[in-house]
């Protein structure tokens, strides 16, 4: 997918309403490597974008290449209500970044890669995290851990929307706090 498709999307994404608090805020994807992340990513989006009724559509696949250009460009970054003239120092890229990925899960509807920071750091409440690869790999709890090595790569993305459809409309999340579970 071309930057300028990608931007294409961003904008119809940002156009739509905000995820409602009841809904989670983005899906975090943990343990996955970067070459696979871009596809999984997509795939993901799309897969929600078409059975998520709720979702209405607007799932955003925020890959490395997106955030980068969104980070670089003050007018996307002034949509999602960042500091438009924060342009980074070249030391400081991967601090933009992370910001702008923030602000993109805090807007709703978004799957992307684990910036590899806490959860703390990225203020991200109610996210979804799915880990892709070997489990004693992926130190982050996850609601969900698939190795690849032992599922057929094309379901990977029908299940993690699966389960996190499920959990999402799970009676017993809506009524009660997140508990952390370390």
């Amino acid at each position: 997918m071309t930057a300028t498709i990608s931007i294409s999307i961003f904008h119809q994404w940002l156009l739509a309403d905000p995820a409602s608090k009841a809904s989670a805020c983005a899906i975090i994807l943990h343990g996955i490597d970067t070459g696979g992340a871009e596809q999984v990513i997509q795939e993901i989006a799309e897969y929600l974008n078409e059975y998520d009724d709720d979702g209405d559509g607007r799932w955003l696949p925020a890959t490395r290449e997106l955030v980068e250009k969104i980070a670089r460009d003050p007018n996307h970054r002034r949509l999602l209500g960042m500091d438009e003239a924060a342009p980074y120092p070249l030391g400081n890229a991967e601090d933009e970044f992370q910001k702008t990925i923030a602000a993109l899960g805090r807007r709703g509807h978004v799957v992307f890669k684990s910036p590899g920071v806490s959860e703390e750091e990225l203020d991200l409440e109610g996210a979804f995290h799915a880990g892709i690869g070997d489990a004693i790999r992926i130190p982050e709890p996850c609601h969900v851990i698939l190795n690849p090595a032992l599922i057929d790569q094309k379901c990977i993305s029908h299940i993690v929307g699966d389960v996190f459809l499920e959990w999402l409309h799970c009676e017993m999340r809506r009524s009660s706090p997140i508990q952390d579970i370390r």
